[in-house]
């Protein structure tokens, strides 16, 4: 239970933390709030925490119970739950089970721990207590142990990464076998990262041999290897806990370096607590980007459709366009106004009536007055004198409109057209007519009747004809106006149109502009609200004891009734091996009588005619039986000691041994021969081409090519000198540095065998300047398995990364006599052994006998018997997961095998087995047919012998029989042809690739998950989405090959039982014909596996890249529906592409096993022709000749006996 202490105690950071929780909270990072909750217990309880982490079955419970004094935790070597142990000293003894959606469960003392394990295999389980009250641990000192940080549950890696943060000083623990594993690297590396006072144990120096490599060397390597990958630990510890007197042991080191820590444990509570604060603060702030980031996706993907140069200038952009808008909006007015404007002021300064025209005028009124009279009677020269002064006034009047006023108006109306950027010729030719029209009539009109003449009459008459005239000016103006407003409007309605188009179009990215500068103002000012003190601090820490008082209130107490509610799985017996049926050849004869008795045959029947062929068979299989070989082909994990093993079967240290990985060669035991002596070697380099290629996929990697490997050797030192390069790049680093430093020696002998002694030979095996050179080596070694014709191969690990291993790895699968799998104690199945594990178990029922043998090295690391049971369970259930039922499965200890406690290393227990396996099953299919085929011989001669007892005219009637016989049986065998054959074997083909898309697709979900996973994509970052891409694409193509491989063997398995049944239709059909014709059962030969490339591997990624669209960064990516919306995506858009595949590589399989099919049948004909013919030249030469009937029979007798 929580301590209540006084907020005062260490208050600067009690406070801090309580604020900190608040604000996490508000700002719903519940995650955060969560580790601050608990990093505030801690310090409120003075909590000092010491934590283990690393690989399962490192050592860890061992070496925490070695610490405490007493096994309080369980140890296993297999993984268990997905739990974090805490231990500290308390006042009683408990065990409390916290779930992360229950309430907690105690267990009170006295308890029985492995009750609380039953309880915590349910996955929701997220930390155990112990309490103990004589505890040898301080008081506020609490040990914290992890789940294996190499477990492929999220809920193992969930939990070891939400505790990391409280420890104060962290141990990771790695078994000796497993240094160079690359999660080590990855995650110590993270550790660092996130500033853990970390140490490193390598645990388990027991294993260590000086005679492979010195323990200093060892100890160099770990420090260099850690050191490439950037990782550089407080230190690093040495240990056993199995031998406590090695002198290299450091675990009295470790210990006395948790006392010193110890002793400061205050000042370095306050500086660790200090530093949590940081980190936490760092991991709210980027939580928080995040949350931004996710906010601003819509915004962002808006923005992802400007270019760079685009968006540089946008903000510009949209206030340019806004006022060009608004300009735009105005215009029309503005224009009509200026319009109007401009047409007032040409009539407003037209000055249509100057003295002149005015005199004109006066006089026209002059002459309208009643009592004008040109003379006493001139009525007529009135009139005329009246019209000529209507003219002359008219005239002049159109004088002045002409030139004070049509011609400004057109001069304006020509001008406006231009300034608009009008172009139309009706317009045109309006503007430069445009003309004020009036007559004499407009004139005249204008007269007042009855006005007096005057001054200002004549004045006024004046001003209304210019009014007028005005008028009938702004009449014209305004028709003119309206034609060319209306055109105007259109192209300002167009302008605009696109304006606003284009205004849109920007203001959709300023928008979204600002709306991500609101969300990066809002999580700056969050970010800033993070150092603010709360006002309610009193209050939001009262409200958090009362939580925890409530925790504490509803915890659950353990009881029988509990138990018997719990479901637990009760621990499954170890099954034992179900042995398949195989056929015992029903003889009581020992194989020296049957070998005896063949070549006893092969002595009688020697230079007798018609048994020559049969003769041939029986001393082959004489000879087959006598000096019998095997290829026995040996497979395993990384740093599962299959080479340790290998000498353990060779019976001494033939094979270089050691914790470092090395490249990967096959390296072929073999019995010595004339021309090989024992202890020589056949080390055949690869060639030329082998060595770019590899060369060139490491290149790669440094983003390098070359073209030959003189120009790689001249790259190479450059990338030497960097030696920055991190992680997976180092492996190919190293085979670089190895190429290097060994190219000018082997560069003239590549692709040749050379001869070498065991010396040389290891070198080649164990210097990667030579082994990377070669392909393969032959070593003669005479020992007691290599005397039994046994060859042994020991093949590339499951984990090899080079390609070509798995097509000769698959040829070894397939050809070899028996299979070896070697995995070690305590290490889990990586990826590559279960992909490996599972091809094995694909084919295991496409063989006639269970050739598998499967091997638990190192079984001596086993404290007790049970825990042997335990191991042997759970490997036994991961080979029947991986689809290998029943398997022949051993614990053994190589290592022991080669001491003088043979007995302890129970390999006697394989050996009896594995040759009871050789001498029996394998032997038994000999055997049959070397009986069979004695038997054969022993009908042919009855026959001969009844054939030879006949008359005279007996055997001239069966000779012409014969012949007909002979005849029909030629004619029969010229008629029998494969396309039956070919024509089952192409339907099987289709129904079973068929049915590869559908088992490879149907573990795409998982291949998806391993390849997206959260440790890898953290960010928004295109090269992590790629490296994902292309760890899936490899995945499901490595799965597309190794499903054809499998495929290929059931079809030639089908092909050669569909072979056989043909045979034996022939072999009816000819005893039809002749009863006494005997056939020798054809052996047909296997066909060489078609090479099938990894699928996927020379596609355009571009159009599978499209769906990366899903991904906005991680925590949408996981925690949202996206993760799957691409899973989804890919999927729909690879499974074309795989249907192309198939295609592609059906076409090879028809055209191999075509031809194979062609082959064998045509090899089975002349076969059965040679047999047929042999016979009955037999008979012909016994119907011909007179011969000793009782010779015949005597060897008959002799060969019954």
């Amino acid at each position: 239970m929580t301590k209540t202490m006084d907020i005062n105690q260490t208050q600067e950071s009690t406070e801090q933390l309580i604020g900190l929780y608040k604000h996490f909270h508000n700002n719903g990072d519940i995650e955060r709030a969560e580790k601050t909750e608990a990093l505030l217990k801690k310090l409120l309880n003075h909590e000092y925490i010491i934590a283990f982490c690393g690989h399962f079955s490192a050592g860890k419970s061992t070496m925490i119970n070695s610490l405490l004094g007493e096994n309080v935790l369980p140890s296993s070597p297999i993984p268990t739950s997905a739990n974090l142990v805490k231990v500290h000293k308390s006042q009683e003894d408990f065990a409390k089970v916290f779930y992360r959606n229950e309430p907690p469960l105690l267990f009170q003392a006295p308890y029985d721990f492995a009750k609380v394990k039953e309880f915590c295999k349910n996955g929701d389980v997220r930390e155990i207590e112990i309490g103990q009250s004589l505890s040898k641990l301080s008081d506020g000192v609490t040990v914290m142990d992890t789940p294996g940080v190499d477990s492929t549950d999220d809920a193992h890696r969930i939990s070891t990464e939400s505790a990391i943060h409280l420890a104060n000083i962290v141990f990771y623990v790695m078994d000796y076998n497993h240094v160079q594993s690359e999660l080590n690297f990855t995650y110590t590396k993270e550790l660092l990262q996130n500033g853990v006072e970390l140490y490193l144990i390598i645990n388990q120096i027991d294993k260590h041999n000086e005679e492979e490599l010195s323990f200093e060397e060892f100890k160099m390597s770990v420090k260099e290897s850690f050191a490439s990958w950037n990782v550089h630990p407080n230190g690093i510890f040495y240990t056993t806990l199995k031998k406590p007197n090695d002198k290299r042991n450091q675990f009295s080191d470790v210990k006395n370096l948790i006392d010193s820590t110890l002793k400061n444990k205050e000042e370095r509570l306050r500086a660790s607590t200090e530093s949590s604060i940081h980190i936490l603060v760092q991991e709210h702030f980027k939580w928080l980007k995040e949350q931004q980031e996710e906010k601003s996706l819509h915004a962002e993907e808006i923005l992802q459709q400007y270019s760079e140069e685009k968006l540089a200038t946008i903000l510009k952009d949209e206030k340019a366009l806004a006022e060009q808008i608004e300009q735009l909006n105005n215009r029309f007015k503005n224009w009509q106004d200026k319009f109007h404007e401009q047409v007032e002021e040409i009539l407003k300064t037209a000055y249509l009536m100057p003295y002149q025209t005015r005199e004109l005028a006066e006089k026209y009124l002059e002459s309208v007055q009643p009592d004008f009279k040109v003379g006493l009677f001139g009525k007529k020269k009135t009139v005329i004198e009246r019209t000529e002064r209507l003219q002359s006034f008219y005239q002049n009047l159109c004088t002045q409109v002409d030139s004070q006023l049509n011609w400004h108006l057109r001069q304006f109306a020509i001008k406006i057209l231009k300034e608009e950027d009008i172009i139309n010729d009706d317009l045109q030719r309006t503007a430069q007519n445009l003309t004020v029209e009036f007559d004499e009539e407009f004139i005249s009109q204008m007269v007042k009747s009855g006005a007096r003449l005057t001054g200002e009459y004549v004045l006024n008459y004046c001003d209304q004809i210019v009014e007028r005239l005005q008028k009938k000016a702004r009449v014209v103006c305004q028709d003119f106006k309206e034609k060319t407003g209306e055109i105007l409007k259109r192209q300002i309605d167009k302008d605009l149109l696109a304006l606003r188009d284009e205004w849109h179009y920007v203001q959709k990215a300023t928008e979204a502009i600002k709306e991500i500068e609101n969300f990066e103002s809002e999580r700056k000012q969050k970010e800033e609200n993070i150092f603010k003190p709360l006002s309610d601090l009193n209050e939001c820490y009262q409200a958090l004891q009362n939580h925890w008082l409530e925790e504490e209130k509803n915890i659950r107490i353990y009881n029988k009734q509990e138990e018997q509610a719990t479901n637990q799985e009760q621990k499954k017996q170890i099954i034992k091996e179900a042995e398949k049926e195989t056929t015992k050849l029903e003889t009581n004869d020992s194989l020296e009588n049957i070998i005896s008795k063949l070549n006893q045959a092969v002595t009688l029947l020697k230079n007798r005619k018609g048994f020559q062929r049969l003769i041939d068979n029986l001393a082959l299989k004489a000879e087959r039986l006598k000096n019998r070989k095997y290829t026995i082909a040996l497979f395993g994990a990384f740093s599962a000691g299959k080479s340790s093993f290998a000498n353990a079967l060779l019976g001494e240290k033939v094979l270089p041994v050691s914790p470092n990985p090395t490249t990967a060669a096959i390296n072929r035991i073999c019995p010595p021969t004339k021309e090989h002596m024992h202890g020589t070697a056949a080390v055949h380099l690869k060639t030329e081409a082998q060595v770019l290629e590899d060369v060139q996929k490491s290149l790669k990697y440094f983003d390098q090519q070359c073209k030959s490997l003189a120009e790689a050797e001249a790259l190479i030192p450059k990338l030497i000198e960097k030696e920055n390069t991190e992680g997976y790049v180092n492996v190919h680093l190293s085979f670089l540095k190895a190429f290097h430093a060994g190219y000018s020696i082997y560069q003239d002998t590549l692709g040749q065998t050379l001869k070498t002694d065991m010396n040389e030979f290891r070198g080649f095996v164990a210097n990667e300047a030579q082994s990377c050179f070669v392909e393969s080596i032959d070593l003669f070694y005479d020992s007691e398995l290599t005397r039994r014709g046994i060859t042994l191969v020991d093949t590339p690990g499951a984990d090899s990364i080079n390609a070509r291993h798995t097509g000769v790895a698959f040829e070894y699968i397939k050809q070899s006599d028996a299979i070896l799998y070697v995995t070690y104690y305590n290490h889990a199945f990586s990826k590559a052994d279960r992909e490996f594990l599972i091809q094995l178990g694909r084919v295991k029922d496409a063989f006639e006998l269970d050739k598998m043998f499967f091997m638990i090295n190192a079984i001596d690391l086993a404290d007790s018997l049970e825990e042997k049971e335990e191991v042997h369970t759970y490997v036994y259930e991961q080979l029947t997961q991986y689809g290998i039922r029943f398997p022949r499965l051993f614990g053994i200890s190589s290592l022991l095998a080669l001491t003088d406690r043979v007995e302890e290393s129970r390999i006697d227990e394989f050996k009896n087995e594995f040759n009871h396996f050789l001498d029996n099953d394998l032997m038994q299919m000999t055997i049959q047919s070397a009986v069979s085929e004695y038997q054969k011989g022993l009908q042919m001669l009855d026959q001969f012998i009844t054939t030879a007892q006949e008359g005279k005219e007996e055997k001239q009637s069966k000779k012409q029989k014969l012949k007909k016989e002979q005849e029909d049986i030629i004619q029969l065998m010229d008629a029998s042809t494969a396309e039956s054959a070919i024509e089952q074997f192409e339907h099987e083909s289709n129904e079973l690739l068929f049915y590869v898309k559908q088992r490879v697709f149907y573990r795409f979900p998982d291949f998806f998950k391993e390849a997206f996973n959260p440790s890898l994509i953290q960010k928004t970052n295109k090269s992590s989405l790629n490296i994902a891409l292309d760890d899936l694409l490899q995945s499901l193509g490595y799965d597309f090959a190794q499903e054809l491989r499998a495929t290929s063997l059931r079809l030639e398995n089908f092909i050669k039982e569909t072979l056989k049944h043909r045979f034996n239709q022939i072999k009816d059909q000819i005893t039809e014909i002749e009863k006494d014709i005997t056939l020798s059962m054809i052996e047909f030969n296997p066909n060489k596996t078609p090479e099938f490339p990894n699928a996927f591997e020379s596609i355009s990624k571009a159009p599978l890249e499209r769906s990366f669209k899903y991904f906005k960064n991680a925590n949408a990516f996981f925690e949202k529906n996206e993760k799957q919306k691409m899973q989804d995506e890919l999927e729909e858009k690879l499974k074309p592409l795989a249907d192309e595949y198939i295609s592609e590589q059906e076409k090879v399989i028809l055209l191999s096993y075509t031809n194979y099919i062609n082959h064998e049948f045509s090899r089975m004909k002349k076969e059965i022709a040679a047999d047929v013919s042999e016979q009955f030249n037999g008979w012909y030469d016994i119907l011909d000749e007179h011969i000793d009937i009782q010779e015949w029979v005597e060897i008959k007798n002799q060969l019954n006996r």
